[in-house]
């Protein structure tokens, strides 16, 4: 039976031979971008850092504390108190005493909710698999969360709205459903069982809401025709060792349609991606 690797965060995004859902989200968006992303170092943002750090605070509370630290409230950086704490926590990343309201606010919501599965003590957390695809294409994946028992692979997500109708937008707009496909066939590849994905959505702001969503069949299939397109891509690409841009002709373009149509105006979507 396959046995999962236990290696960093650091060490995974490191293997860059493997193909990440990230990664087959990308070709399907630009051959070009995919390429850079994939070759190129990318540069920690701000929204990176904290999606990070939330994850550690829910799935991996020890490194968390290991990692990362508080600042007191109302303490001074410029005083000798303020001075000797930072000297003490050298090393450690620090978080606001507003961010250790805010995880607290957080897991209140979650700890309310369906969502608390994730504080089971038979999860597996940050796993990463590994396996063989089409074309001689090597995949990997690393879940969020994953149960003892196979019953479902769980990933968090943090964003500007939980609600069905605002969550299944996001799912839409940032291929949600290709990565959950991704993580699945990359599992049943291994031989490991699963039996469904679940998304466990936050907001990112008071009162913190959660939704819980289970991918429907529809979701899985049309996110596993994604998949196999975006294969199709990559061996193309590395057969003709060529990545090309959105066009390699001019194009006549529209305006969207929802403003043609005056209605359904898309909101803005700035969901923080947990690795």
């Amino acid at each position: 039976m396959y046995k999962p690797e236990v290696i960093t965060n650091e060490e995974y995004h490191g293997r860059k031979e493997y193909e990440s859902s990230t990664n087959i989200r990308d070709i399907l968006n630009s051959e070009k971008k995919y390429l850079y992303r994939k070759t190129t170092e990318q540069v920690s943002t701000k929204a990176m850092e904290e999606g990070t750090a939330v994850h550690a605070f829910f799935l991996e509370n020890n490194k968390f504390h290991d990692e990362y630290i508080f600042r007191p409230e109302g303490l001074n950086a410029r005083t000798k108190e303020g001075k000797e704490w930072m000297k003490e926590n050298e090393g450690k990343k620090i978080l606001s005493y507003e961010w250790k309201q805010n995880l607290e606010l957080m897991n209140e919501s979650i700890l309310n909710s369906p969502a608390k599965i994730i504080y089971n003590n038979d999860n597996y957390s940050e796993l990463s698999f590994f396996w063989d695809d089409l074309y001689g294409i090597r995949g990997k994946c690393r879940p969020d969360c994953l149960s003892y028992n196979g019953r479902f692979v769980l990933d968090l997500k943090t964003t500007q709205d939980a609600s069905p109708k605002g969550f299944q937008k996001s799912i839409g707009g940032f291929g949600y459903h290709i990565q959950a496909a991704w993580y699945l066939r990359g599992l049943r590849k291994l031989g490991v069982k699963v039996d469904e994905f679940l998304f466990v959505a936050i907001e990112k702001t008071a009162p913190f809401c959660v939704g819980v969503y289970r991918a429907d069949k529809e979701m899985l299939e049309e996110g596993e025709k994604k998949v196999e397109e975006a294969l199709n891509i990559i061996q193309q690409c590395n057969r003709n060792r060529h990545w090309a841009d959105y066009t390699p002709e001019i194009l006549d373009i529209s305006l969207p349609p929802w403003m043609v149509n005056k209605k359904n105006q898309p909101q803005q979507m700035e969901e923080i991606e947990l690795y």
